[in-house]
């Protein structure tokens, strides 16, 4: 929630710091994210959203009974396109390009990124990059406050 008492009383230059910081993490991320998937910045994001939906949800069992991340819930394009503020259209556009690279299943109840593109080698290693990216993250934070 925005608090305008406390934005006032921030020393602008630690403010501008860690915007910064905040800045290089997120293009860092964008940059990882961006060889994986295919299309511009909006498939990456669609992607992500995608995700980030999934991984909120209660874990669903797949037709096998297996449990995982991957399967904790089914996203409907009309969620992504509520979440990013996007026409229903735009969204369904980009999330075909998904489809068709094998990036995401349709599922009766939506959307799925299937284990198999979360266990791929370049997935994993982009996520390990990631983890070391937020390390990093973290520790400037941290630097910036000293």
């Amino acid at each position: 929630m925005h608090n305008d008492k406390n934005a006032t009383s921030a020393d602008p230059d630690k403010v501008r710091t860690v915007a910064r910081i905040a800045i290089d993490y997120h293009l860092e991320s964008a940059r990882l994210v961006s060889d994986l998937v295919p299309g511009d910045a909006l498939t990456s994001l669609v992607f992500l959203t995608i995700v980030s939906r999934m991984l909120r949800g209660r874990p669903q069992p797949s037709a096998t009974g297996a449990e995982g991340p991957h399967r904790r819930g089914a996203v409907t394009v009309y969620a992504v396109a509520k979440d990013l503020g996007l026409s229903y259209e735009t969204v369904r556009r980009h999330v075909k390009r998904l489809l068709d690279a094998g990036l995401c299943q349709r599922e009766v109840q939506g959307l799925v990124v299937p284990a198999s593109v979360f266990a791929r080698g370049d997935f994993q290693r982009a996520m390990s990059r990631n983890y070391e990216n937020l390390q990093v993250m973290v520790r400037r934070l941290a630097e910036a406050e000293a």
